[in-house]
């Protein structure tokens, strides 16, 4: 009888142990069958920056169309799963938890932008979903966070390297510096960046100003800076913004020489301002449409192949190089393929760049923080696109 009591406890606990085990298992191989690997990405295609959305969309849909059409990878077809978040963070929230729980997605390119990977950062943690995402902010990668990939190089990186070009390479000891900024957390992080990095070289903004998202003049603010004497003007917006200004600027006759970030670094802007920015530069995470190198190639080859024309060129760049690193680990990760045994692979990439696309990436086991590296970039006002004027560089160390 004791026998038989003890064999009895011995299945029930073999059951529980085998039952408490099901979830880690389906957990390790989610999103993935013998023949495809599911992946997810959150982004605005209906709301405030749809038409953004909708580029980065056309980037990676590309990409995995190009992937899958020859063979996918060891042996599996890529399936992606978009979620509309119309850039609205409940809607965000919503969105990764159908595509964790009932789409299964073994990971998400994108969250839909930066307030809405910070509100789910918990949840990544939690459920251990792999997570590429433009990481502009500390707290995305510090503490160290196993499941958050942050990728490209921060704005205070891009403006640091723009401030050093000003004045080395061009040669400007001590510019008379204005910036105007949005009334946003990573507009404001870009405008403390540039204080810091002007004050390193002993210099003081002539002045500071805020401009309204969704104005449609900014002629008080130009007149500000114009009356400041600002020959040099770091704004921090999206492209709506920077075009409203300097369209404004040209009525008033001021034709400052524009210093901006990645987001303002597209070509669609230079084609609305025409010829009201006569000198215009970009720290930029991204390399250039027109870039001759071997990842810009290939990304235009795919673009030209599924008939993409971008109107938002940094946007499909963006799309491009996010599926690129995803494309990497799988490939990396081999036939074998887990969720931890993909995150362990993303963390071997060393100076990862899309075949120049990208700022050189480097993952390890402990930290997973954004690029030390930006290019600046150039606006070829005749041709109205954006040229490399420097290689990719670090932010010079000063004393």
């Amino acid at each position: 009888m004791m026998r038989k009591v003890r064999l009895a406890g011995m299945v029930s606990l073999i059951g529980l142990l085998i039952f408490t085990a099901l979830p880690t298992v389906a957990q390790e191989m989610r999103g993935i069958s013998s023949d495809t690997v599911k992946v997810g990405i959150i982004t605005d295609t209906t709301g405030v920056v749809a038409d953004y959305g909708r580029h980065l969309l056309m980037g990676v849909s590309d990409y995995i169309k190009y992937i899958n059409e020859k063979g996918g990878i060891h042996g599996r077809k890529l399936h992606l799963i978009h979620e509309d978040d119309q850039y609205k963070i409940p809607l965000a929230i919503a969105a990764f938890e159908k595509l964790v729980t009932k789409d299964e997605v073994l990971a998400i390119l994108h969250c839909g932008g930066t307030p809405q990977t910070m509100a789910l950062l918990p949840k990544i943690e939690k459920e251990k979903v792999p997570v590429i995402p433009p990481g502009m902010l500390v707290p995305m990668y510090t503490p160290y966070k196993r499941y958050v990939f942050s990728y490209g190089s921060t704005y205070s990186n891009q403006i640091e390297v723009l401030i050093d070009y000003v004045i080395h390479d061009l040669k400007v000891k001590a510019p008379k510096t204005g910036i105007v900024y949005w009334p946003v957390e990573w507009a404001k992080e870009g405008l403390k960046a540039s204080k810091d990095r002007l004050k390193a070289y002993g210099v003081e903004p002539v002045g500071e100003i805020e401009l309204p998202m969704g104005a449609v003049d900014a002629s008080s603010q130009v007149l500000s800076m114009k009356k400041a004497g600002a020959e040099y003007l770091i704004i921090f917006t999206l492209a709506p913004g920077i075009i409203n200004f300097i369209k404004t600027a040209e009525k008033f006759d001021y034709f400052p020489t524009y210093l901006t970030f990645t987001w303002c670094a597209d070509d669609s802007i230079l084609k609305a301002v025409g010829k009201g920015a006569k000198a215009y530069y970009a720290g930029s995470m991204f390399g250039v449409w027109n870039d001759d190198c071997p990842g810009g190639k290939e990304m235009r080859e795919i673009a030209q192949k599924y008939g993409s024309s971008p109107r938002l060129p940094t946007l499909y760049i963006q799309g491009y190089t996010t599926t690129t690193i995803l494309v990497e680990g799988l490939r990396r990760a081999g036939r074998d393929l887990t969720v931890e045994k993909f995150v362990d692979t993303l963390e071997t990439l060393r100076d990862f760049d899309c075949g120049g696309m990208l700022s050189p990436m480097t993952y390890t086991s402990t930290i997973h923080k954004p690029s030390d590296y930006s290019k600046v970039v150039k606006a070829d006002m005749e041709k109205l696109i954006f040229v490399p004027v420097t290689k990719w560089v670090k932010p010079r160390i000063l004393k």
